[in-house]
């Protein structure tokens, strides 16, 4: 008897045994997340989605975090977790490697690596600060803003990421728009308005003013609308878009040290669509833009000679104002998805794409610092339109996003 009633409590626990592993295989199987994606890159308050089809006998699930509790829900076909990225921020603005587990009764059953960064904001004015453009050295902005003349009237100001005070870049003219550096820092290269003798009469004009002094040269002279200059890291040449032939088209002019130009325009890309926003690769190479020539927004480069040019962006969405990464095989640029307009980083070389800001806000006109590890950006992030950086992981091409 005592022999029977032994061998039926081994049965008993051997059972227990096979129940509690079927369970455990059973969320490993059925137990995962849904988004975001392993390697995503997130910010601020972002959401964590976990399917549970066919969980068996669970009554709740827990997320962790780094080791600690990220929060935990009842059980149901898809649980949403919300995770603060701030509460594992080291405070210096670097980006932190998270690591989320899904635990159902202390059993780990899945795992996926995220990394939060953390955009800080380098200017806070009611005004208006927009288009930053980082200097060769990668240790000084320029931007343009509203903040001493008002609404829609702008003055170009550096600045320097340390929190220290914009300082305003005198020039001759009243107006300033797209502000950009000479290779050597000592001028500055912007649009702006001239007026006619009639009435009304104005046109858009590309100059370069030396930053010490504030003497300016007007560089382009046309009655069309000339906008968006960028000097060539050799100094030699502006690239900038005008409409002088009908169509939004990039043109390039020669220039001297000096901003003066000593030659006249000649087109660079020409098609029945708009190209505009050309910013130059560091080599001076190639020239990356944005057009609407296959339909859509899109990223295209172009050979600095003007050969033909190659689409990088495929996608429906409205893609703009790219900018390179210093050893030029990335690209960074604002995209249109949905109702706000966030930066992505495309690898040239394979295509992977990683989404750099999510917030609900508009962030547009990126820029690359020189040691290739910090973008800046304009974003309405906190209200009104102000100048952010974010130091951005080492980007790993083997990583998809």
């Amino acid at each position: 008897m005592m022999a029977s009633t032994l061998a039926g409590c081994v049965d008993s626990v051997e059972n227990d045994i096979l129940d509690e592993s079927q369970k455990i295989t059973s969320w490993e199987e059925n137990i995962e997340f849904l988004s975001p994606s392993e390697g995503d890159w997130v910010e601020g308050k972002f959401e964590v989605t976990v399917t549970t089809i066919d969980a068996l006998e669970a009554e709740y699930l827990e997320l962790w975090v780094n080791g600690q509790l990220g929060g935990n829900e009842s059980m149901d076909d898809s649980v949403i977790f919300s995770i603060d990225t701030s509460n594992h921020s080291d405070g210096t603005g670097a980006p932190v490697r998270l690591e989320l587990e899904i635990r159902v009764e202390t059993h780990g059953v899945g795992v996926m690596n995220l990394t939060a960064i953390f955009p800080q904001r380098l200017t806070d004015s009611l005004a208006e600060d927009i288009q930053p453009e980082w200097n060769i050295e990668g240790d000084t902005l320029l931007f343009k803003s509203s903040r001493d003349l008002g609404e829609g009237l702008y003055e170009i100001y550096k600045l320097t990421p340390d929190g220290s005070e914009p300082s305003r870049v005198n020039t001759e003219q009243s107006y300033h728009g797209y502000p950009g550096w000479s290779p050597d820092g000592t001028h500055v290269v912007f649009n702006s308005w001239v007026y006619g003798n009639e009435s009304g009469n104005r046109q858009m004009e590309i100059f370069t003013a030396n930053i010490s002094t504030g003497e300016t040269h007007r560089v382009t002279d046309n009655s069309a609308f000339d906008d968006s200059g960028r000097w060539s890291p050799d100094g030699s040449e502006i690239i900038f878009y005008s409409n002088r032939d009908g169509t939004m088209d990039l043109w390039k002019v020669p220039v001297s040290e000096t901003g003066e130009p000593t030659g006249p325009p000649v087109k660079l890309v020409g098609t029945d669509a708009r190209e505009h926003c050309g910013r130059w690769s560091s080599d001076g190479e190639w020239i990356v833009y944005e057009s609407d020539q296959s339909g859509n927004n899109d990223i295209w480069v172009v050979p600095s000679d003007g050969e033909e040019s190659t689409q990088v962006t495929f996608d429906d969405y409205e893609d703009g104002y790219p900018a390179w990464s210093p050893d030029g095989t990335n690209i960074v640029y604002n995209s249109l998805r949905g109702i706000n307009g966030d930066l992505h980083i495309l690898s040239l070389a394979d295509g992977v794409l990683h989404r750099l800001t999510s917030d609900p806000a508009i962030d547009a006109h990126p820029t690359w610092s020189a040691d290739g590890r910090h973008i800046a950006f304009h974003s309405d992030r906190s209200g009104n339109f102000d100048i952010w950086v974010v130091e951005i992981p080492l980007i790993n091409s083997n990583e998809s996003s």
